[in-house]
């Protein structure tokens, strides 16, 4: 991510550590662990490690890359500890690897980190490691010690041994067999909570049970997991207990040289707290060295008491490595400048913060964005030194940082670039960022001001003092506004409720706790919830989740000489609100803030109720309901009939009625055009709209109580019951076939009962109910006079409103007559017509308002004298004048009918005789209409000999035969 130009003296060293490092980049972020991984195995292989020989019982290794073959897995044979990484990666099932016989029983510890990826064929590493006992971290991948992924054949991760990884944290990403896992307490591990990234592993294992181990942790069944604490290693060999800095257990009670591993430093396999003298810790791999080793070996430079990468600031090295205070004259500087590419060095995690440890100048912009929990006193160690920075310093969205302590040796800022053209400091969004930073000498902004907004946590006080202590140019400076300004510790604000009602809540408060300003914030809360201070509650208003904000100021409220008043209104009935009240502006000793108040409001008359029919018969319906802060329900139930007289006014034979279609229905929208579509949901989305804001506005409540009217008293009821409020469903019975109900629901509470929901609705059709129970139909003597008889149903399906005869005979004549059911009625169900043809059978269609069905056929007989005697002695011209209206117009339609026929057939016999004739004249002097004779035609006339006729001259006509059987030679001019 950034290279590193030292001074002179130091630029061997620079050039190692580059060679050494160059492929370790730690720029990338947490969510693409695995992609990194794999990466970094295919591009970014390190020259595997040299195996050196240390002197004592250890065997000291440097870092060692196994890939592509697993026979460099001998590299760790013999190990000891591994002053760098282990990294296994890219090992293929072909050729075929047997991991059973690689095992490496005397490698305890690993300094920097482990890594396996993408290795197939391994299904376990218990007996590969089986004496691993700590992973020190002190150079990370990203953020983590520990990283298993893409494995495909892994099924148990199991380091018996393993007690500690020191520092960092452990990423286990796409393991799909892996088992167990669920057992171990990563935390216990890692010594904290919560930043470890554990990816779920196969569905298929059983539930992990440890069998025999001390704690409810383990690797697998039988394979306890240890902690640090279990310092014991030997229990037959009767150890009691270790030195204190042993880590994993000891051979020997109480001996410093028998410890399984060192907690700390380690001078040749003997645990101490600091290294003796003339020897010189390496921090990196917690050992002590010889100043001989410490340059020849490792190729550092002694500074003190320590064996350091590159001398410090104000430091040279001199022909020994040895770290020399410089000279008055002598530029003793680190500096580090970001790749060509870039002008910024930015800091994802731990590992890019270790990059910079040592460095004084960033010869360029350092942003650092750090969204995960990290040890803040490791980003101390790596930053620490930086003095200077060339461009602008931006920390952003660095959720889990708490404070920028790390930068106090900071000088200056030159600001070259700034950021937006205004500012050299920039702190934005950063949720846990309550400290900044003390600086231990000047600091100065050579161009820009400071940028604070959106630190949640970031207190007034602190913003203020950091202020002053930077020399800059304060007219640029943009610090968090009144809606985001953070208290310092404030003081106790006393808020207390002098009134609630079903609406409002009034408010009161000291006014010598009052300062120039206030805000006070509020939102519903479910009952029984308390809502955690540590919130958002901090946060600025645009991003706070549901809480509302009044800003307020002294001299627009109203008070008593003691106290303030504030009416909060507009809030809802019967609902639980948390509200806090804060006080801020003018002296910052004058900031206070209230506890979390939670108050509900009164209840007001419940809202109308949910009312839903759920099904019907044809003599039941049944509905839903629903309402809440209710009593009882109370159910009206009205009939309402069919208009009679207004059905009646209709004349179904000319006007009659049709089904109605559901044009929202699927079938319909799949011919809808898109955009008419949309216009159609819109116009829906605003009719909802309107309806349901017409019920909020005219409502029965408490606010509007002139809106609370009785139900109609004009009309009587079918029904009115009143329902216990527990009720959710309820089935009105023995109602009316095809009967239209209007039900009224109230939803009632001791406050009194809400407008009403109204829900109409009509009762099935029953199947036969329209059918006539009893016609009869005859024909006078010596005529084609019908008369037919027959009533209404008795109790149809809604109301009848008119019937379709039917005549028919043996020779497929029939004929069809209508009439309403007034004329019917007025006729005294009696029906007479007067047909041209002879008819065997009638039938009678019956038209209500629930559609039609006809009834069976019945033979038609001869009338006798009786049958011939119509109501009312009336003569039977008479009655066919009076009802043989809509039989008049019947018979006519057959007349009509052979009228169009007739036309019809001379207008096509018209058109022949002119094509005909068209044809004769004028088919030689259109060529191109041969094009349209059918081809079955033309074929036809090919295959026969005919005479042709041509104009010639355009006056003579000349014949010929055409013979489709002749040769060539018949035309041989």
């Amino acid at each position: 991510m950034w290279r590193s130009v030292r001074s002179q003296q130091n630029q061997q060293k620079e050039q190692h550590a580059e060679n050494k490092n160059q492929n370790h980049s730690m720029g990338f972020g947490h969510n693409v662990v695995g992609l990194i991984l794999l990466v970094l195995t295919v591009c970014c292989g390190v020259g595997v490690g040299a195996v050196a020989a240390a002197a004592g019982p250890e065997h000291e290794c440097t870092s060692i890359d196994i890939r592509n073959e697993c026979s460099k897995m001998h590299l760790l044979d013999n190990c000891t500890v591994v002053t760098g990484y282990v990294m296994i990666t890219l090992i293929a099932t072909h050729p075929y690897c047997n991991y059973s016989t690689y095992k490496f029983p005397k490698l305890k510890e690993i300094t920097e980190f482990m890594i396996f990826t993408e290795v197939r064929g391994l299904t376990r590493v218990d007996e590969m490691f089986p004496n691993l006992t700590v992973i020190r971290g002190r150079r990370l991948f990203l953020n983590y010690a520990l990283g298993v992924t893409n494995m495909p054949d892994l099924e148990y991760l199991e380091f018996p041994s393993l007690v500690a990884i020191q520092r960092g944290h452990v990423y286990i990403g796409n393991c799909p067999k892996l088992c167990q896992h669920e057992g171990v307490n990563w935390d216990l591990l890692t010594l904290s909570r919560g930043e470890n990234h554990i990816m779920v592993g196969s569905s298929r294992c059983n539930t992990s049970v440890c069998r025999g181990c001390d704690s409810s942790y383990c690797w697998s069944t039988f394979k306890c997991q240890r902690s640090q604490n279990d310092n014991v290693a030997h229990y037959k060999v009767k150890v009691d207990y270790c030195h204190d800095e042993c880590l994993g257990g000891c051979h020997q009670n109480g001996s410093a040289t028998a410890c399984q591993i060192c907690r700390g430093i380690s001078d040749e396999g003997v645990c101490v707290k600091r290294c003796p003298e003339r020897k010189y810790l390496l921090e990196q791999y917690q050992r002590c060295y010889t100043q001989e080793e410490c340059v020849k070996k490792h190729n550092h430079f002694t500074f003190v008491s320590q064996c350091v990468g590159f001398c410090p600031s104000g430091y040279r090295a001199n022909e020994k490595n040895e770290c020399m205070r410089c000279g008055p004259q002598e530029a003793c500087i680190s500096v580090c400048s970001p790749e060509p590419s870039s002008n910024a060095i930015t800091i994802y995690n731990l590992g890019d913060a270790e990059e910079l440890r040592g460095c004084q100048i960033v010869n360029g912009s350092l942003i650092i964005t750090i969204r995960n929990q990290v040890n803040e006193t490791q980003l101390v160690q790596s930053l620490t030194s930086i003095r200077e920075i060339r461009g602008h310093l931006k920390v952003y969205r660095s959720s889990q940082l708490r404070s920028l302590k790390f930068l106090s040796k900071l000088e200056r800022i030159h600001g070259d670039p700034l950021e937006n053209r205004h500012y050299a400091l920039i702190l934005y969004d950063n949720k846990q960022l309550g400290e900044l930073w003390k600086p231990e000498s000047k600091l100065e902004f050579v161009e820009g001001g400071m940028f604070m907004h959106r630190n949640n946590k970031l207190c007034n006080k602190h913003m203020k003092e950091f202020q002053g202590v930077v020399t800059h140019d304060r007219s640029l400076d943009s610090l968090q506004t009144s809606d985001q300004e953070v208290l310092c510790s404030p003081s106790k604000l006393l808020l207390f409720v002098q009134k609630r009602t079903h609406r409002t809540v009034k408010l009161s408060w000291p006014k010598s706790q009052t300062s120039h300003e206030l805000e006070l914030v509020h939102r519903p809360l479910p009952p029984g919830v308390f809502y955690p201070e540590e919130s958002e509650l901090e946060a600025p208003v645009c991003i706070r989740i549901n809480w509302q904000r009044r800003l307020l100021f002294p001299d627009e409220l109203s008070e008593n000489g003691t106290h303030y008043y504030f009416v909060l209104d507009k809030l809802e009935p019967d609902t639980r609100y948390a509200c806090l009240l804060r006080t801020f502006g003018g002296d910052l000793s004058q900031e206070a803030r209230s506890d979390l108040l939670y108050v509900q409001t009164e209840r007001d008359i419940p809202q109308p109720p949910l009312l839903e029919l759920v099904r019907k018969t044809d003599s039941s319906l049944t509905v839903r309901m629903k309402s809440h802060n209710h009593h009882h329900y109370m159910l009206t139930v009205y009939e309402l009939e069919d208009d009679e007289a207004y059905i009646d006014s209709r004349d179904y034979c000319h006007q009659p009625s049709y089904l109605w279609q559901d044009m929202d229905g699927g079938q319909w929208r799949a011919f809808e055009d898109y955009d008419d579509c949309c216009a159609h949901q819109a116009e829906q989305a605003d009719d909802h709209y309107f309806i349901a804001e017409m019920r909020k506005q005219y409502r029965c409540s408490l606010d509007n109580q002139d809106q609370c009217h009785d139900l109609d008293q004009e009309h009587a009821p079918l029904l009115r019951v009143q329902l216990p409020f527990n009720t959710s469903e309820y089935e009105l019975r023995q109602l009316q076939r095809y009967r239209l109900y209007s039900l009224q629901l109230q939803a009632c509470s001791d406050l009194g009962c809400s407008s009403h929901t109204t829900l109409n609705e009509r009762t099935n059709y029953t199947l036969g109910a329209d059918l006539l129970t009893q016609l009869t139909a005859c024909r006078v003597p010596d005529s084609n006079k019908y008369i037919l008889r027959f009533a209404e149903p008795v109790q149809p399906n809604g109301q009848v409103v008119s019937y379709v005869v039917h005549y028919r005979n043996n020779l497929s004549d029939s004929h069809m007559s209508c009439l309403t059911r007034l004329q019917h009625a007025t006729a005294e169900y009696v029906y007479a017509a007067q047909l041209n043809v002879t008819f065997s059978e009638c039938a009678v269609r019956v038209h209500s308002l629930a559609g039609d069905v006809l009834t069976p056929y019945v033979a038609i007989t001869w009338c006798s004298e009786q049958e011939q005697i119509l109501p009312h002695s009336r003569p039977t011209k008479q009655l066919n004048t009076s009802l043989g209206v809509s039989q008049v117009k019947t018979a006519s339609s057959h007349s009509r009918g052979i009228s169009i026929f007739l036309v019809c057939f001379l207008f096509g016999c018209s058109l022949s005789l002119m094509w005909i004739f068209y044809k004769r004249r004028c088919w030689r002097k259109l060529p191109g209409l041969r094009r349209y004779v059918p081809v079955v035609q033309w074929l036809r006339e090919r295959h026969h000999t005919e005479d042709r006729e041509i104009l010639v001259d355009g006056f003579e006509t000349v014949r010929f035969q055409n013979n489709n059987n002749s040769s060539p030679d018949d035309y041989r001019m």
